[in-house]
């Protein structure tokens, strides 16, 4: 119920909202929305909110406070205005005295608010309202802390703004990254305004606001937020004029250098013993050139590793304490790895040309190239390099992918191996997110599943937050760059796990169907499965559904999950266009074949198990080369696909089948369930695997377990040797009495007789 003209104007007349946090009611949200000569975007907002709020039809209630900084008649607009919206309209309008800016705003507008979930937006439309039920339908799904509403940005900043004002908006981004790499290495636009937090994750009493960034008060004051992200179309500013000057820009840098010295109580430590060791470093170089008669480069070093152990003491005693993670020794060994690459790699060689080519004082020289690798050391330290795609908000596309309406995807990465799947229209749902942190490694968040291999952006780096009714991925920018490993290793036993929660196995195996009946093919290798396939298609008018994977329900149902064929000459040969390629195509695939052989894979294996980072060198290897992978519509044309069909056989692949009388159920089930046990890939597939286990209340494996046995219960079972051939396309269905194998006819599925 809205609240009358006489209720709004006694809180309006409170010189100071109640002291002390008030006791928020459940399932109510509280959009807190700033305002500061905004009458004419006032009643807009509140009639977008409404309708939006109507078409969602969500259980949460909600109320708007605005919190009035105004010398026009905005106050007056709210007022008039409340009564004829279905919500609570609240307005606190603070005298100039209390007013501290759009942060300080916020934050007051927290202790204020009563909801569970507080919702920051602007007053000026280019915050969309329909937003709201979005951003918390997600901090639900995701189990959130904060959601944050990123703008979709280009190289020049922020769509929506002027030149001018996207620009400068990047180059504050940048500054912010700079000083603050890890705490905003979770979120893409750390400067918005736009977001959604749990009350109960933000401690206001640590938070000192100042200007207008009052999310950045929040991520580094509050770290440890479980963070999710939604990306939005930043609008056009519509009535009223922008906040934004030269004396907010002055703001943020002051309330950037406070955050700095005041949020990491070691810092100011820091960069004293940075400052000694600038100062110490060229004054030992200088003392060892005047009393030792080594060579200056000989010289340098040595005061080098002098200086090298003095900081590394000096920051683990005095600006640690002790008391980081890894103390001791392996600190002190990954501490003089870096430090003795950055000395020569940077200030040697440059000693070397400022001194011998360009004949400058050794004391100018020195202090030159220290200062140089200073900011190079740093750099790499903080993993935060400059690239386009570092010190920008530049975002990547959206790609959407809709499995049979059980699953649905949107990436920030195109993902090949589900094209079968892209759609281009807006999903009504999003089940599983995959977003790219583009700074580096992500950082664990509260129950995220977190590997890396400790490479930042130049390695590989994931993490999954797993939840029953929305999964969360993110990603290194490197594991970005190789589609087909992030399927494998992340996305695939993701999917697997995802699917048990809704009813379904995503089964090895291939699959095939005609008539509306399927059949599913279980190769007792990792071989042979794709060619049986494409043997029958060709040859008997099979139409096609998987050759890697297919989703099984639990009543027997079979849905096609058509990836990208790996193709190789056996596969060639099947099809019967091995001869009819070209040279060099042909040359091409065995190439490709040779450099992804299995024994190759499994020697990776074995070494991501003795701590290589081997999940990062395939990523290279695929970027060098890509896997022999191609759609099935390529490796054979005009071939027919079917999305469903009920399992009425079940084809054991084994290397020498020994009769062609049918299997008992229980040795089929037996079969089929161990084959799915046996499905390995590169880290960290194991891990997902083994830590989504205890993500779910119940083992998802044995519930995987479960749909293939009642799927297959009833289903009869046949072996297929592997070097069995299917029948000739209008030949009768014979095949030899060894293979026990039998194809579809007008009468069912019979077995195949000599």
């Amino acid at each position: 119920m809205a609240h009358s003209d006489s209720e709004i104007q006694r809180e309006t007349a409170c010189s100071e909202p109640a002291e002390g946090a008030v006791a928020p009611e459940p399932n109510l949200v509280s959009l807190i929305i700033p305002t500061r000569n905004e009458s004419q975007n006032v009643v807009p907002l509140l009639k977008r909110l409404a309708a939006a709020l109507a078409a969602d039809g969500d259980e949460h209630a909600i109320e708007v406070l605005f919190v009035d900084d105004s010398t026009d008649d905005t106050l007056e607009v709210i007022t008039q205005a409340a009564a004829d919206f279905p919500f609570d309209v609240r307005v606190i309008a603070r005298p100039p005295e209390r007013r501290n800016g759009l942060s300080g705003a916020v934050v007051e507008g927290f202790s204020a608010a009563q909801g569970t979930w507080l919702c920051v937006m602007d007053a000026d439309l280019q915050h969309p309202p329909e937003l709201v039920p979005v951003l918390l339908a997600r901090a639900v799904a995701a189990r959130a802390d904060i959601v944050v509403g990123s703008r979709k940005c280009d190289v020049f900043g922020p769509l929506g703004l002027s030149r001018k004002r996207a620009m400068t908006s990047q180059l504050l981004t940048l500054l912010a990254r700079a000083w603050f790499p890890r705490l905003l290495r979770n979120v893409s636009d750390p400067l918005t305004g736009l977001f959604l937090v749990r009350r109960a994750a933000v401690d206001t009493a640590v938070l000192r606001p100042n200007g207008f960034k009052i999310l950045l008060e929040i991520l580094i004051r509050c770290p440890g937020l479980r963070v999710s992200e939604i990306h939005f179309d930043f609008a056009s500013r519509h009535e009223g004029e922008s906040k934004a000057d030269f004396q907010e820009g002055m703001n943020f840098f002051r309330h950037l250098l406070r955050l700095r010295l005041t949020a990491n109580q070691s810092f100011p430590r820091l960069v004293l013993v940075a400052l000694v060791s600038l100062v110490l470093d060229p004054a030992v170089f200088t003392a060892g050139q005047q009393f030792l008669s080594w060579p200056y480069l000989l010289t340098a070093f040595a005061a080098a590793q002098l200086i090298i152990l003095l900081r590394f003491y000096l920051t683990e005693k005095w600006v640690l304490g002790g008391g980081h993670p890894v103390p001791g020794w392996p600190s002190l060994r990954r501490f003089w790895i870096t430090n003795q690459l950055s000395l020569l790699l940077l200030r040697l060689p440059l000693l070397l040309l400022f001194i011998s080519a360009w004949r400058w004082s050794s004391m100018g020289a020195i202090v030159l190239a220290i200062l140089v690798e200073s900011v190079g050391r740093y750099v790499v330290s903080e993993q935060w390099v400059f690239s386009r795609r570092g010190i920008t908000m530049w975002q990547p596309g959206i790609y959407r992918y809709d499995i049979h309406g059980i699953l649905r995807l949107e990436s920030q990465t195109p993902l090949p191996e589900l094209a079968h799947f892209a759609t281009a229209e807006p999903l009504p749902q999003v089940d599983i997110q995959i977003r790219i942190d583009r700074f580096g490694t992500p950082t664990p968040q509260p129950g995220a599943i977190t590997y890396s291999e400790r490479l930042s952006r130049f390695g590989f780096g994931s993490a999954v937050m797993p939840g029953t009714d929305f999964i969360e991925i993110v990603i290194s920018p490197l594991l970005a760059t190789a589609p087909f490993a992030l399927y494998k290793s992340v996305l695939e036993p993701v999917l697997r796990w995802a699917f048990v929660q809704r009813g379904y196995a995503l089964v090895y195996g291939a699959a095939m169907a005609r008539q509306g009946e399927a059949a599913l093919i279980v190769p007792e290798r990792d071989e042979g499965k794709t060619e049986a396939v494409l043997q029958a298609i060709r040859q008997a008018d099979y139409a096609f559904m998987a050759d890697d994977f297919v989703i099984l329900a639990s009543d027997g149902r079979l849905y096609n999950f058509p990836k990208p064929v790996t193709v190789t000459s056996s596969v060639l040969r099947a099809v019967g266009s091995g001869q009819s390629r070209q040279v060099w195509e042909r040359f091409k695939l065995w190439l490709q074949n040779l450099l992804y052989l299995r024994l190759g894979r499994k020697v990776g294996l074995q070494l991501s198990r003795r701590g290589w980072p081997v999940a990062t060198l395939n990523i290279i290897w695929q970027r060098l080369w890509l896997p022999p992978k191609r759609p099935i519509e390529d490796v054979q044309p005009g071939v027919a696909l079917v999305d469903t069909a009920v399992l009425k056989e079940v084809v054991l692949l084994v290397e020498a089948a020994q009769s062609s009388a049918p299997l008992p159920a229980a040795q089929v089930v037996q079969f089929v369930q161990r084959r799915q046990q046996a499905v390995q890939g590169f880290p960290p597939y194991d891990l997902l695997l083994e830590q989504l286990e205890h993500a779910a209340k119940a083992g998802w494996q044995e519930k995987e377990q479960s749909i293939i046995a009642q799927a297959l219960q009833a289903c009869p079972g046949w072996t297929l040797g592997k070097q069995d051939k299917w029948p000739q396309k209008g030949q009768s269905n014979v095949i030899p009495a060894k293979a026990g194998i039998h194809l579809f006819d007008q009468s069912g599925f019979l077995p195949s007789q000599e």
